[in-house]
């Protein structure tokens, strides 16, 4: 006579036991994976418009230029910055004819020292504050980030090397 396979209640409870544990287990290694996963991505937040920024076009000097960019428009800009009292007169100029909207960053030694806001076709900002100290003769990397109106899709980047003048 065969014997029947008799589960008796003490061997159901520690199944039922195990197979909670590892459901437990299982959701609790998803609820760190998604964690970690959402941690891994940073969200995009759109750049203010720069308060200083002015209408119009900077004082024109000797080293004043307008460059045309791959990307199709036009930054205009001082290619001596001078710094002084812990601010640096760069004038950059988003041309009137522009249709993009750009931001300015300036960095030395690859660690970024000062940034703007959102600069709109026809706007110019003359000094930003840098948050280190500049000597003349520092050698400044001025970079332009545009953006299409409205959507903030990236239209390129643009930079431009350049010694700093003294006072």
């Amino acid at each position: 006579m065969k014997r029947k396979k008799c589960v008796t209640a003490g061997r159901r409870k520690k199944k039922i036991g195990i197979v909670t544990s590892l459901v437990v287990i299982l959701c609790i290694g998803i609820a760190f994976g998604y964690i970690r996963f959402t941690q891994g991505y940073r969200t995009f937040r759109a750049p203010e418009h720069e308060v200083a920024a002015m209408a119009g076009e900077p004082a024109a000097a000797n080293s004043y230029q307008t460059l045309p960019v791959k990307e199709g428009y036009i930054v205009g800009i001082d290619t001596v910055p001078v710094y002084s009292g812990g601010v640096l007169h760069l004038n950059v100029a988003n041309e009137e004819g522009n249709t993009v909207w750009f931001l300015v960053r300036v960095y030395l030694d690859d660690k970024k020292i000062a940034q703007t806001g959102i600069l709109h076709p026809g706007e110019y900002i003359g000094e930003v504050e840098c948050n280190r100290k500049l000597a003349a003769g520092d050698t400044i990397m001025i970079q332009t980030i545009a953006y299409e109106p409205e959507t903030y899709h990236s239209e390129g980047v643009a930079r431009i090397t350049c010694e700093v003048a003294g006072e």
